[in-house]
Formats: structure tokens, C-alpha cells, sequence
């Protein structure tokens, strides 16, 4: 690819995937938006993740960062790519698996405003198989957790409380009965 996404620059797909998201849990949509549009904004570059969930949505697949502990898969958005398939190719590349969108918009912004190096970015929420091994990158394992059990994020607070929600959301949904 090109290199990564940085902001501010205009990137009209994902000034418009930060609107659609589902969820803005640090606060960063309008930034995000703005930013993304081409208008002011931090220098900092963009980031996808992947929430990973088992069929039944109780699971959640996470990765070991070195520098920030357990959290979602995810990286830097590269040139070229939609942020849905940024994210989709962060979580093969980090997990070994070939997770199944879920939903074609974010189910999250993401940022966190009180980090030395700002970051701003997009969630996408993915199905896969607990069942099927993983092939992590090296020195990154990547494991399974109960989301009722996920080890705390110190780095991101509020993703593995959003993602819990986002989890209790999309089975609520998948189980609903057809509407008429």
C-alpha cells in the first residue's frame, strides 16, 4: 500500500464511516470528522480494530501489544484501503483468522485524547470461530476471552466496556424475532 493514513487530510470514506458509527465513547467523533474532511485537527495517525466475537457473542477474541497489554486486534489505516478493510486486514494479520463483517459502519469511534501520542480511529465489529486455531504474529499471542473476563486495557479504558456493550447489542439484535 501507500503508507499510513495521517491525519489532518481529506479521506471522505472515513470522515463518513466516523459519522455512521454506532458508538463515540471518548468523545471523538466530531474531531475525527472534522479532521478526516480535510479541516484542522491533530497530527496523529488513523487506527482500525476489529472486535472479534464468537457466534454467540460471548467471546472475544484479543491480541497481547506489547507496549499496551491486551486489547483488540487492530493498527494503522493504510493508504488505499477502506476502513472496514484496514481493520478486517489487522485482525489476519495479528490473529491468523478471516474474521466475517458484521456490519459494513463502525460500531465505535475510537480515541483517547489524554495519551501522549493522540489516536483516533474506527472499530469494526467481526464474527469468528473460537475453534479454529490462531496464528498470531510473533512475540503477540492472541487468545479467546469470556467478555465477562477480558483482562482490564489501562491504555484504553473505555474499549473493553463499549465492546461488552457492543456484544450484548449485536445478540440482542441477531435475536430478534423478524419484523412484518
Amino acid at each position: 500500500m501507500g503508507g499510513h493514513i495521517r491525519l489532518p487530510r481529506a479521506v471522505p470514506d472515513l470522515a463518513a464511516a466516523a459519522t455512521a458509527a454506532r458508538r463515540d465513547p471518548y468523545g471523538a467523533r466530531g474531531l475525527l470528522t472534522c479532521s478526516a474532511s480535510g479541516g484542522p485537527g491533530p497530527d496523529c495517525d488513523v487506527i482500525v480494530a476489529g472486535w472479534v466475537f464468537s457466534h454467540d457473542f460471548r467471546q472475544t477474541l484479543l491480541v497481547r501489544h506489547r507496549r499496551f497489554g491486551w486489547l483488540s486486534p487492530g493498527g494503522r489505516l493504510e493508504a488505499g484501503e477502506s476502513p472496514l478493510d484496514g481493520a478486517r486486514r489487522e485482525v489476519a494479520e495479528e490473529t491468523g483468522t478471516d474474521p466475517r463483517p458484521l456490519l459494513s459502519d463502525p460500531v465505535a469511534v475510537l480515541g483517547n485524547r489524554e495519551r501522549p501520542e493522540r489516536v483516533y480511529g474506527l472499530a469494526y465489529a467481526f464474527a469468528a470461530d473460537p475453534g479454529r486455531p490462531l496464528a498470531p504474529e510473533a512475540g503477540q499471542p492472541a487468545a479467546w476471552f469470556a467478555i465477562a473476563d477480558m483482562p482490564p486495557c489501562q491504555v484504553f479504558p473505555l474499549d473493553h466496556e463499549v465492546l461488552a456493550a457492543t456484544a450484548r447489542d449485536l445478540a440482542h439484535e441477531r435475536h430478534e424475532p423478524p419484523r412484518p
